[in-house]
This record gives C-alpha cells, sequence and structure tokens, in this order.
C-alpha cells in the first residue's frame, strides 16, 4: 500500500494540535482520540494521544466518517465508513439513504480494505475484535421504490454479524426500523433494537442468531440498547411511538435475563451508555449532558449554557466526558471531569465533527 501523503493544507494543522514533531509513546492508562475534521479544508481521520500529543493523519478521504465503535476493543484496528472512486459502481447498485462503504485499517493507518459489497448504515466491534455488528438494508427488496429513495416512505434495515476473517454473515433480525445494537462484554450475546409491524423493543440474540430473548415490551419505542460493563444489565432508551403519547418515556434498565426493569429517568434523552464502572449513566439529551447514577439518583449537570453538545462518551480511564460542541463557532472536542468541573478544550486548530476513543493503552 502507498504511504498516506500529507496535503499541504492539512500537514501544518499536525503541529497545531500536537507539543511533539513526532508521536511520543503515551504512557500506561492514556488512550487516542481518532477524528474527522468539520472545517472546509481539514478532511480525513487524524488520530492524537489523550494529552493531544502524537498527532498523524491516518487517511485523508474526503468522505471519511468514523461511529463511537470505530475502535476495536483491543486497540488495533478502527473501522470507518468512506466512499471511494472503486466505491461509485457499487453504490449506484445499492442505492440507499444513509449508508456508506464500511472500510478498516490498522491503528496506525496501515492495511486500508474494503470489507463488503455493499454499504451500510452503522457498525461496532466484538469485544475479541473478531466479528463486527453492521446495520444495513441491502437486502430489503423495497430499497429501490421510489418513495424510498425519494425519503417518503423509511428504509427498513436488517442487523448482522460479519466474521471479519473469513466473511461469512449472519442476519439476526428481519426488516425493520430503530436498527441498533451493541456487544455484551464476553461477545456471547448481543442487545438489539427493532421494531416490526409485529413486534418492537429490545432483544437479546446470540451472534449466530439461533437464540432470542424479547426484553422490553411496552408502549413505547425502545431503542439504543447497551450493556453494562459486568455483562448483567442493559440500559435503553424508551422513545414515544408514533401517536402516542409520553408518559413512560426515558431511560430503563433491565436485568440481563429480562427481570427487574426500572425506569432510570423520565427524562426525554436519545443516548445512554455505561461508566467503565458501570456505576454512572451518561445521558445525552437535545442541548444538555447529564450523569446519574443507575437509581436515577444524583444527577450531575455537564454542559453548559449555549454547548450544544453531541456525542458525549466517557475516557477510557473513567475520570470525565469528552463531547463535540460548536460554543466557539466551530465544532471542536471538550473534555469535562465527572463533578462537572475541569472543562477545557483539548482540539487547537484542528475541529472535530467527529470522534471515537481507543480502549484504555498498556505496555509491558
Amino acid at each position: 500500500m502507498k504511504a498516506i501523503r500529507f496535503y499541504p493544507r492539512i500537514a501544518p494543522l499536525l503541529l497545531l494540535i500536537s507539543a511533539a514533531c513526532g508521536p511520543a509513546p503515551p504512557k500506561a492508562g492514556e488512550y487516542k482520540i481518532a477524528l474527522v475534521p468539520s472545517r472546509s479544508g481539514q478532511h480525513g481521520i487524524f488520530v492524537m494521544n489523550s494529552d493531544t500529543s502524537g498527532g498523524k493523519l491516518l487517511t485523508s478521504d474526503v468522505t471519511a466518517q468514523l461511529r463511537p465503535n470505530s475502535w476495536s476493543r483491543d486497540g488495533k484496528r478502527i473501522a470507518f465508513l468512506a466512499v471511494r472512486k472503486p466505491d461509485f459502481e457499487m453504490l449506484n447498485r445499492y442505492r440507499m439513504p444513509n449508508h456508506s462503504t464500511l472500510y478498516i485499517m490498522d491503528a496506525n493507518g496501515g492495511n486500508q480494505k474494503r470489507l463488503l459489497d455493499f454499504p451500510v448504515s452503522d457498525f461496532g466491534w466484538s469485544p475479541n475484535g473478531k466479528q463486527l455488528f453492521f446495520i444495513s438494508a441491502y437486502e430489503n427488496p423495497e430499497r429501490d421504490e421510489p418513495a424510498v429513495q425519494s425519503g417518503k416512505k423509511p428504509l427498513l434495515a436488517s442487523i448482522y454479524v460479519l466474521d471479519v476473517q473469513t466473511g461469512r454473515q449472519t442476519r439476526l433480525t428481519g426488516f425493520g426500523l430503530s436498527c441498533s445494537a451493541s456487544w455484551a462484554p464476553d461477545g456471547t450475546r448481543l442487545a438489539v433494537s427493532f421494531a416490526s409491524s409485529v413486534n418492537s423493543g429490545i432483544y437479546e440474540v446470540s451472534p449466530d442468531g439461533q437464540r432470542g430473548l424479547h426484553l422490553s415490551e411496552s408502549t413505547t419505542t425502545d431503542v439504543r440498547p447497551v450493556w453494562s460493563p459486568d455483562g448483567k444489565m442493559i440500559a435503553y432508551v424508551a422513545a414515544v411511538k408514533s401517536g402516542g403519547d409520553a408518559k413512560d418515556t426515558g431511560v430503563y434498565t433491565v436485568n440481563a435475563d429480562g427481570t427487574s426493569k426500572r425506569r432510570v429517568t423520565d427524562r426525554a434523552a436519545y443516548e445512554v451508555a455505561w461508566s467503565p464502572d458501570g456505576k454512572l449513566l451518561l445521558l445525552q439529551a437535545n442541548g444538555s449532558v447529564d450523569l446519574v447514577d443507575s437509581h436515577g439518583q444524583n444527577r450531575v449537570h455537564l454542559s453548559a449554557p449555549g454547548d450544544n453538545p453531541l456525542d458525549a462518551a466517557f475516557t477510557p480511564d473513567g475520570r470525565g466526558v469528552i463531547f463535540r460542541s460548536n460554543q466557539d463557532g466551530d465544532w471542536h472536542l471538550y473534555f469535562v471531569d465527572l463533578k462537572g468541573q475541569n472543562r477545557k478544550r483539548i482540539t487547537g486548530q484542528l475541529t472535530a465533527s467527529l470522534f471515537c476513543l481507543s480502549p484504555l493503552l498498556s505496555f509491558h
């Protein structure tokens, strides 16, 4: 593979995000941040150490997109979406809104390759890094209908598991709306959200699709399930169903066997995440980011007025939260600790439209 060439307008930016001229070895307990810039003239996927040193351009794709689960759990690879010239024929064959081509690369930018011959809308690594779940509508026979292409009719997708080494694919669900997925910490199960004309809610499914358990059944549309770090519980968001009321909306937890369903908060949120120690939940709603414990108590408001925070995530060491905000005009990344203090911007001249965090780095 050819070495990645720095564009003249991009190379100087690396000097602005890094205190060092080259990547310095990070210390144990640190992590890395991968990001896609938002400003015109800045593009590709960059990576830097958690202390903002060691800035490096991994790929210069103008169309590059990251997802929160882009970094593999072993820290060795990054999955991303991009559109390259060889993809044009495939994308013309599968003309699906909000879908793009899935690529993977080594964490240093090497060995970049396309994984599938059809586009996807979302993905996430298994804990052992050997599989990915992905979401796509490529098998839906309705995808070429004019109403779907024009956005007048929703495009129904399915959730799949891909063996990265062999390319074998397993479809876990039928075609539905509100598709999302999360791997259990041991990799033996996935929690998925899926809504069809018959059923909706949160399900627990084995990666081979042979075993399943319906965990939630309610008056709400239940989405965005995430496993607790110990694998004993699942948190999810309950949104208003079309034509329904909001009396049961909020954020819930449920045991992995479907028992002890509990509403953590009745506040309307669109995303929830567990802290690395499993003691806190990060709630993202329109215009705010908050922390609560798993019982919905001890709320801490992390965002400030005018933040417009998006894509908040716990740092891998559990000491704080990183989110992006355009409070300074351009989109940048910000850090705040778990008490809502020690707030600071962690990107300089390099902006950030999308980002993901590596696992904690360890050294021998």
